[in-house]
């Protein structure tokens, strides 16, 4: 089975190895699989058919092995957790589903099914950002809330929501795992939408890696580098001086502007620009010249 993209390495390490923890109350019930619907607030968008078809396989082979956990409606039971568990067992031909029915809140629902996804590393970069925005907002959350809650450092928390406001031209090839979290977090420190979409163009095509992904971004946001410039030397300072001066004469005598530029400065070699304004100002120029 393919592998998926999480949040980064270390996640595993901050998260507890089990799926959702377990109540004391909790029982495995049989379900009809018609009876249950997916939850429209669940973190997880994108479910890819190929690893459906995979665990669809293995379900028709040796049944679902890992209950899913819902929540009773009126209509039926939402899922909380195991939404991928539920597609494939449908694909398999199962008429119905061990299940672990609990009493939650909206917001305990949604509280579980980002950290069952997480802790399955099932939710792509942009899925988490948009799944701990809707928390914090929803349910007025602070990142440090969040951050205990579901077990990570405020500081992910912190950097995963910061990816909702990469340009949403770009969050598909973070959905699709073409670019990473982490050159996403490198791309958000370009503010222009156009320099971001040009930059991740050039990192993709070049197949970089994060840290090759920062260092190029540094030097466009450092700009053009300006080579230093060479102190001038006594003697050079002497002849700018002296042409500057020749200029402002040359100025006075014809009446047009006048620039004197040096091509090499140990002969003096050079040349000497004089503007006109129209022919008529350049018969002038030339009386003026053949006196």
């Amino acid at each position: 089975m393919p592998a998926k993209k999480g949040l980064g390495k270390g996640l595993d390490a901050l998260l507890p190895s089990a799926g959702i923890p377990e109540n004391s109350g909790d029982s495995v019930v049989e379900l009809k699989i018609n009876d249950i619907s997916p939850n429209g607030d669940q973190p997880r968008k994108n479910f890819d058919e190929t690893a459906l078809e995979e665990l669809s396989a293995s379900i028709k082979e040796n049944g679902v092995i890992q209950p899913i956990i819902v929540q009773k409606k009126k209509d039926g039971y939402t899922i909380v957790a195991g939404e991928r568990r539920w597609r494939a067992a449908r694909m398999a031909g199962l008429k119905v589903i061990p299940a672990i029915v609990r009493e939650l809140t909206d917001r305990q629902t949604l509280e579980q099914a980002l950290i069952e996804n997480l802790q399955r590393e099932d939710l792509n970069p942009i899925e988490t950002a948009y799944a701990m925005q809707h928390l914090m907002k929803e349910y007025k959350m602070t990142q440090e809330a969040l951050a205990k809650k579901i077990g990570v450092p405020r500081a992910t928390v912190a950097n995963t929501i910061r990816l909702t406001n990469i340009d949403e031209s770009l969050q598909d090839f973070i959905r699709s795992g073409d670019l990473s979290a982490g050159h996403a977090k490198a791309l958000l420190s370009l503010k222009d939408k156009d320099e971001q979409r040009h930059a991740a163009d050039v990192i993709m095509a070049k197949d970089m890696s994060v840290r090759q992904a920062e260092e190029y971004i540094k030097k466009l946001s450092e700009g053009p580098q300006k080579k230093p410039q060479k102190q001038p030397k006594p003697q050079d300072e002497q002849v700018r001086l002296s042409t500057k001066e020749v200029e402002t004469k040359l100025k006075k005598h014809l009446g047009s502007k006048v620039k004197i530029k040096t091509a090499d400065e140990q002969t003096g070699k050079g040349k000497i620009i004089i503007d006109y304004k129209n022919y008529e100002d350049l018969d002038r120029l030339i009386e003026i010249l053949g006196e």
